[in-house]
């Protein structure tokens, strides 16, 4: 007997669901792959349109551009990355309608955690920076509200429009698509479901590359990667990510730049006891809300297979 036969050269690797590569070494090569895309690539180019400054001139074309670099460099790339790593997007972007009470309980939890993050980056401008540093992080903050203030302030109902479908919703389908989709599954593949949720909303906080949002970025990401983990479903995650996005549009619209980032209307004053009873107000409506949901999408997590882990490769 030829001894080739029983003795194999090589072991081959077995991975969770049929997946062509490692889900955890995948993800972190796609993540890789898609930053240099849509960042570099996609942001160069967005750039030279501008002339190297986005100003009041070229920001209709800077917003056009930015929204183009989002299908194209971002959509586009992370749809092939499932069709090359899973053969089929079934199972990897679930599109569950979910019920109205999910729906309500989403946005409820979505608008009263964008309220609680507002407060915490009231507070968190109190911390004292060292005398040394200083002068260079109020810089770096500067310029990243300045063009951010370019992008979203709007004087017309029409250009409010169009920066609403630029800001809040083609985020809310291509990073959702990539996070809540590609990431999270096969995170959650590599790891377990719960695992798989709370990691990619830290990777989707931190994949922004804004320290002075570090926090409240993690927040919203661990918040819609659970909503998708309770409802197994990408549909809520992309409106509660569209309207976090579009209310903070709709408030530049409506109370300017500057107004639109204190915590509450109510807290005009600039009293922090007014705005820590506020956000504390609105953390119990978040929790409450949470709780709620939690029961609501007891069943759908019932119906789901028990949780994903990769197996041991002997």
């Amino acid at each position: 007997m030829n001894e080739l036969v029983t003795q194999p050269a090589m072991q081959q690797h077995i991975f969770p669901e049929g997946v062509k590569y490692s889900p955890g070494k995948f993800s972190a090569t796609a993540l890789l792959a898609i930053f240099f895309l849509y960042q570099i690539v996609g942001g160069g180019i967005a750039l030279i349109i501008a002339g190297g400054e986005i100003t009041k001139s070229n920001v209709a074309l800077t917003r056009t551009a930015t929204m183009v670099a989002q299908f194209l460099f971002l959509l586009l790339p992370t749809l092939w990355l499932i069709k090359h790593q899973h053969g089929t997007s079934r199972g990897v972007l679930l599109w569950r309608i979910p019920s109205t009470k999910e729906f309500i309980l989403s946005v409820v939890g979505m608008v009263a955690l964008l309220q609680v993050a507002d407060g915490y980056m009231y507070f968190q401008e109190m911390i004292p920076l060292p005398e040394n540093i200083k002068p260079f992080i109020e810089l770096m903050k500067r310029m990243i509200e300045e063009t951010y203030k370019v992008l979203v302030q709007t004087s017309t109902v029409t250009e409010l429009i169009f920066v609403v479908i630029v800001v809040a919703l083609t985020p809310a389908i291509c990073e959702e698509v990539l996070f809540r989709g590609l990431v999270q599954k096969n995170i959650s593949l590599a790891t377990n479901r719960t695992k798989g949720f709370i990691i990619t909303g830290i990777i989707f906080g931190l994949y922004h590359f804004n320290p002075f949002l570090a926090v409240p970025l993690v927040g919203l990401g661990i918040f819609f990667s659970f909503l998708q983990y309770r409802s197994q479903t990408i549909i809520l995650p992309m409106i509660a990510h569209f309207v976090n996005n579009g209310v903070s549009v709709i408030g530049v619209y409506y109370y300017g730049y500057d107004q639109a980032n204190m915590p509450t209307i109510i807290s005009n004053d600039g009293s922090w006891r007014m705005i820590l009873g506020s956000t504390i107000m609105f953390a119990v409506v978040f929790i409450i809300a949470m709780t709620q949901y939690f029961k609501a999408t007891e069943h759908v997590v019932h119906s789901v297979e028990q949780p994903v882990t990769a197996p041991e490769v002997p």
